[in-house]
C-alpha cells in the first residue's frame, strides 16, 4: 500500500509520531499518543493540507510530498457508515478521538484507515501507529518538492 504525507523536509522520514498531533491531539487521537497521519493518495494528502494552509501558494518552501510503501497486513478500517453525523466537525469530536486513541493504545495493527474529513468522507486517510512492530515495514520510497500545480487557486 502506498501512503502520502506532506511535511517539512527535516521531518519527512521521521516516524517517531511526536509531531503536532502528538502535542495537541487531532481528529483521530488525544494528545500524548504518538501518531502519524498519511493520505491514501497524493490528492488526499493535498486536500488535508488545506485544513492548515488555505492556499497552495502559502505552503512553506521546505515542505515536500513523501511517498511511502507500507508492506503490512496489519490494517483496520473505520467505515463512514459507522460514524455519527458531525464526525467531521471542527474541533474534532470526542467520538473520533476515542476511536483513534483506542487503536493506538491497543497496538493491534499498524494502520487504521478512516474517512477523510477534507474529502467529505469519500476518500480515506491512514492513521499510523509508530509504536506497532510493523512500523519497520513502512519506508519512504521517494520525495517530491513540487506539491501543487502553480495554476491551483489562481483566481483567489
Amino acid at each position: 500500500m502506498n501512503l502520502y504525507r506532506i511535511a517539512p523536509e527535516r521531518f519527512i522520514s521521521n516516524f517517531s509520531g511526536h509531531g503536532g498531533s502528538y502535542r495537541d491531539g487531532a481528529r483521530w487521537n488525544e494528545a500524548g499518543h504518538p501518531v502519524l497521519y498519511f493520505g491514501t493518495s497524493a490528492s488526499v494528502a493535498m486536500l488535508e493540507m488545506g485544513n492548515y494552509i488555505p492556499n497552495p501558494r502559502l505552503v512553506p518552501k521546505d515542505y515536500m510530498l513523501g511517498i511511502y510503501k507500507a508492506q503490512t497486513e496489519a490494517i483496520e478500517t473505520v467505515e463512514l457508515s459507522d460514524l455519527p453525523d458531525g464526525w467531521d466537525l471542527s474541533p474534532p469530536p470526542t467520538f473520533t478521538r476515542s476511536i483513534g486513541t483506542e487503536f493506538l493504545s491497543l497496538a493491534r495493527n499498524l494502520i487504521l484507515l478512516v474517512p477523510s474529513s477534507a474529502a467529505a468522507g469519500i476518500d480515506q486517510i491512514a492513521v499510523v501507529n509508530p509504536l506497532h512492530p510493523d512500523i519497520q515495514k513502512l519506508s519512504l520510497i521517494r520525495t517530491q518538492s513540487r506539491i501543487y500545480n502553480p495554476r491551483l487557486f489562481q483566481g483567489v
